[in-house]
């Protein structure tokens, strides 16, 4: 176990933040270049990650 858990939740807490808004980002250029397939699976890592933070938030 790391020394300090709630230090280390909170870099991932952050590193889950980073992921989201890189995925909307990428979902929104493959909307505009019309890939749905790869819009939707970028919307799904986004949400996902928003749940992890809330989740990880719990915990500090």
């Amino acid at each position: 176990m790391p020394k300090d858990p709630k230090k280390l939740l909170s870099i991932l807490m952050i590193v889950a933040i980073v992921i989201a808004l890189a995925a909307l980002a990428v979902g929104i250029v493959a909307l505009a270049k019309q890939q749905y397939i790869i819009a939707a699976a970028m919307l799904l890592v986004a949400v996902w990650q928003v749940v992890n933070f809330f989740k990880w938030k719990k915990l500090v």
